[in-house]
């Protein structure tokens, strides 16, 4: 008999929490939850609103001692739902694929903004991704391509596709020969920087290809880069292309 295998949805599942399903019990718990965080709120509003309008015959201590019971029954109910809530590599998916993924995969992970800032200024552009990540889907590596959310803006400025062109995911995949679920673009306002290492962290035969040594989170991820083989770099010279600490029988070009 073969032992099931473990994805990295149902990893992170066991070690937050688990996911809430689309089940009658979850819907009822989820609803009860919504209500008394309703009540509780609008319990807080009322109180307050009956002290400094209606001036009730309560002393103050007692209208401190109850007011404060109901902000800390509250601030422990919605840390209980926050507790509640899937890990973030999962929240933020909007393709899908990473709850699927297995752990005995090897997968090689793309600083996505990194490399093409590179390609970039070597006057190659989105090339040097595709071309690296080509070889290594050809090596039988799962390719998981981290973005930030700046990168249509970044490509927009490039003249990557017309001003006016609403952004895509398309667009990406055209871009950089990338497939849809090849592709996480992290929301508006955070660093892809820490979900390629949350993802690291995970994902046992797994490496980054940057050239960023992400030193801001050493003391956050201290197992993930605890020696030199999470990360490749990439060199690229004239028209070679190459991928440091990775069997390759020439450059790419």
């Amino acid at each position: 008999m073969t032992s099931k295998k473990i994805t990295l949805g149902e990893k992170l599942s066991r070690e937050t929490t688990p996911k809430l399903g689309l089940n009658t019990g979850a819907w009822l718990r989820r609803t009860l939850l919504r209500v008394l965080n309703f009540g509780l709120l609008a319990c807080m509003s009322a109180l307050l609103l009956w002290w400094f309008l209606g001036q009730p015959d309560l002393d103050k201590v007692s209208f401190l001692t109850l007011l404060t019971a109901l902000i800390v029954f509250w601030w422990l109910v919605n840390r209980k739902v926050r507790e509640n809530r899937p890990h973030f590599l999962l929240i933020n998916d909007r393709q899908g694929f990473i709850h699927g993924l297995r752990l005995d995969e090897k997968v090689a992970v793309f600083d996505g903004n990194n490399i093409y800032h590179l390609g970039h200024d070597k006057g190659l552009d989105a090339q040097p991704l595709g071309e690296i990540a080509h070889l290594l889907r050809s090596q039988g590596y799962r390719i998981v391509c981290f973005f930030d959310a700046n990168i249509f803006y970044t490509l927009e400025e490039h003249g990557a596709f017309a001003r006016d062109k609403r952004h895509s995911l398309v667009m990406l995949e055209d871009i950089f020969g990338l497939r849809e679920d090849e592709i996480y673009v992290v929301p508006s306002g955070f660093q892809a920087d820490r979900y390629i290492l949350e993802f690291l962290k995970y994902m046992p035969i797994s490496f980054v290809v940057t050239n960023d040594k992400f030193r801001d989170y050493a003391n956050q991820y201290p197992t993930v880069m605890k020696d030199n083989l999470w990360r490749k770099g990439v060199v690229i010279s004239g028209d070679e292309i190459r991928l440091l600490q990775h069997q390759l029988q020439s450059p790419m070009r």
